[in-house]
């Protein structure tokens, strides 16, 4: 399956012109945060350079993540939707150059250029998408399960080559765990028991996925 093209790809000369006369730029700190959830400001977000996470925390001070924001992507739409508080966290993952519109500069927008208005649409069913198959596998799916969908997710945004996939940087247990909603200690347990059976490998800062085929297939396997 071929990876979603990022949110900002999609759009024609005249959108991107559009919003870039109206936006400003600003740079993030690794670990900085970028949305606060409950901020009731309704500015909407590019991701021009850098990673980052939407989060919350639970009131154990578990980390929920939500989805990783890659450069092109579009981010905190809903507010300057629906002009509610934040629903989560935005927090940079490494040093990170964002646009940053107003919500009147963003709605301005919606409502005169179409094309831009479709991509948005496109962009919002395939987050709802994203999310009704977490609830899923959240409400249905044993830890080996949710984590081993975890792991082709990723691989399917970084391509295969003869099967076998190469994610750098490696995700960490913890990422895992917070991607997955569980704690660090289930994910260690099922990533050893993985790699015993020879389907990840670590090397470095990669993670090995060696046979993606059977990855499939015990993910898929009723429990």
């Amino acid at each position: 399956m071929t990876p979603a093209l990022a949110f900002m790809s999609r759009l024609d000369d005249t959108d991107l012109a559009a919003i870039a006369r109206r936006w400003s730029e600003c740079n993030f700190r690794h670990n900085e945060l970028i949305i606060a959830h409950g901020d009731s400001d309704r500015d909407v977000f590019f991701l021009l350079e850098g990673r980052a996470r939407v989060t919350m925390f639970s009131e154990d001070g578990r980390e929920i993540a939500y989805r990783d924001i890659a450069p092109g992507e579009i981010f905190g739409e809903l507010a300057g939707i629906d002009g509610k508080a934040r629903s989560a966290s935005v927090v940079a993952l490494e040093p990170t150059r964002v646009a940053r519109l107003t919500g009147a500069a963003f709605r301005d927008i919606v409502i005169n250029h179409p094309t831009f208005a479709w991509v948005l649409l496109e962009h919002l069913s395939a987050q709802l998408r994203r999310m009704t198959d977490r609830v899923f596998e959240f409400s249905t799916l044993v830890v080996r399960k949710r984590l081993i969908l975890e792991l082709l997710r990723r691989a399917e945004e970084n391509g295969s080559v003869n099967g076998q996939v190469s994610i750098s940087p490696a995700p960490t247990h913890s990422e895992l765990a917070a991607r997955i909603s569980t704690h660090r200690e289930a994910v260690s347990r099922e990533m050893s028991a993985l790699a015993r059976r020879g389907l990840i490998d670590r090397r470095g800062r990669r993670l090995i996925l060696h046979d993606l085929a059977l990855l499939e297939r015990l993910a898929a396997k009723k429990q």
